[in-house]
């Protein structure tokens, strides 16, 4: 079975959200369980030079795009058993930014056919194409415009807030396709603009997201952000998979949890002290991810004795609200505006508790990778957060870690404290360490799941 994923990035080459993450340990899952699959991405100017001095120069070709004839060419890169197909057009992709620039439609149209008119360049002709949210989107439009009825197609929502809008003269002017054929309530219209996205739920084979719960709560209109009909209406084709985390990336430190508590709590300022309980959160900084709740009852939090550690960046006003909680607990809090990849892989490692009250969050990784580390997750019961997260029962000892339903403050706090009184208690909460260490959250029975379904399209 030969698979080509389809994507806007992907990790290590360039990496904005957990789309980068699966874009690089799903193929390879699938790679290990005998599929031949393959990725599809642009070549960004901002790919690190190691790895753009190591590809490999398949060949190029002109294309019709947006009425000229524009250059493709098409590199390779071998990483971890899994090849790599980069597509380069430095006018398109050599940008400061990858997504949010003001010809993103007429980009990611052009990335689109690229993508299935570039097989006599790569001499890969996949039986499926699995598209990822909404830069690919388009993908089952332009293989039913070139006659490639042969070549199904999956894809996958990764995030519903992001749909690519665009005026709907787009359609005659940049997308080249006929106007009276998929500027309909089903296809690509979104009242007077269009959505990429739609096209992808619309003309695909078949559609997912990143869990099962998640799958649910779009076809509602809360989270359906203005489609949740058309997932009601293509309920038959659509369902949810969870993602899952690579443990050859998160690789397991010898050293023990006090320990690492311990160099966390020295690296980042604050009191080493290994009974205090550590509460830390890795995030972007804005209202998705529930910030507005910390900032709400911060200071009741920090009135529990708990350290807190913040490693993210975002909107100012949430950086600015962070910083000044650093300066007003020394030692207790530390506010890391910013990334950085080791640091994060410490915090996972040496925090007691991870805080993720996310108002949505169609999978999230985080959760999984500090069960990983043993770091328990305290979540708001939403998408795929509820899917991971199994509340701990102090009566049976189930769960690996807390969570809460109603998006408020108070209802969080209740949780929080409620853990920290769990915390106190050593043999409990080293059950639940235990508990969350234990659980599988590798792409093992994901990478299954999308098997099944490659091959119940492909046998239709």
């Amino acid at each position: 079975m030969k698979v080509l994923f389809a994507t806007g990035e992907a990790w290590p080459f360039i990496k904005t959200g957990g789309l980068g993450d699966v874009a690089y340990s799903l193929p390879k899952a699938l790679k290990e369980k005998g599929v031949d699959a393959r990725v599809i991405l642009p070549k960004y100017g901002q790919i690190p030079e190691k790895y753009r001095n190591d590809m490999t120069y398949l060949g190029n070709k002109k294309i019709w795009a947006s009425h000229y004839n524009a250059y493709v060419g098409i590199e390779s890169y071998e990483l971890d058993g899994v090849i790599y197909y980069f597509v380069d057009n430095m006018q398109y992709f050599s940008r400061e930014k990858i997504y949010g620039e003001k010809d993103d439609c007429e980009r990611f149209a052009f990335f689109t056919k690229a993508i299935v008119e570039t097989f006599d360049i790569t001499g890969f002709t996949p039986d499926i194409i699995h598209c990822n949210d909404w830069h690919t989107a388009l993908t089952p439009i332009y293989l039913l415009e070139r006659g490639l009825n042969n070549i199904r197609t999956v894809f996958t929502i990764h995030n519903l807030r992001f749909q690519g809008f665009f005026p709907n003269q787009e359609i005659e002017e940049t997308l080249e396709i006929d106007r009276d054929k998929y500027y309909q309530e089903d296809g690509l219209k979104y009242y007077d603009m269009i959505s990429f996205l739609k096209g992808g739920v619309v003309y695909s084979d078949y559609v997912t997201t990143v869990s099962e719960t998640y799958a649910e709560e779009i076809k509602t209109p809360e989270y359906g952000e203005g489609i949740d009909g058309l997932f009601r209406k293509f309920d038959y084709k659509l369902s949810g998979i969870v993602n899952g985390i690579d443990g050859n990336v998160f690789k397991i430190n010898s050293k023990s949890k006090e320990e690492m508590k311990a160099k966390l709590q020295k690296e980042l300022g604050l009191n080493i002290d290994p009974n205090v309980p550590l509460v830390a959160i890795i995030s972007r900084l804005d209202r998705q991810k529930g910030i507005d709740m910390i900032a709400e009852k911060f200071d009741q939090m920090m009135d529990l004795g708990i350290q807190f550690i913040l490693l993210g960046s975002g909107e100012a006003h949430y950086e600015n609200f962070f910083r000044w909680k650093e300066s007003q607990y020394p030692k207790r809090v530390c506010s890391y505006i910013g990334f950085n990849q080791p640091l994060s892989i410490d915090v996972y490692q040496g925090a007691d508790i991870f805080l993720m009250p996310s108002l949505f969050e169609p999978c999230g990784l985080s959760q999984m990778i500090a069960m990983r580390y043993e770091t328990i997750p305290l979540v708001r019961e939403t998408g795929g957060l509820r899917d991971t997260v199994t509340p701990y029962n102090e009566y049976t000892g189930m769960g690996d870690g807390f969570g809460f339903r109603d998006p408020n403050g108070d209802t969080m706090l209740k949780v929080l404290s409620y853990a920290l009184s769990i915390y106190k208690d050593k043999d409990q909460w080293k059950k639940i360490m235990e508990n969350a260490k234990a659980r599988d959250n590798s792409w093992d029975t994901s990478a299954k799941k999308y098997i099944g379904i490659y091959e119940n399209i492909l046998n239709k």
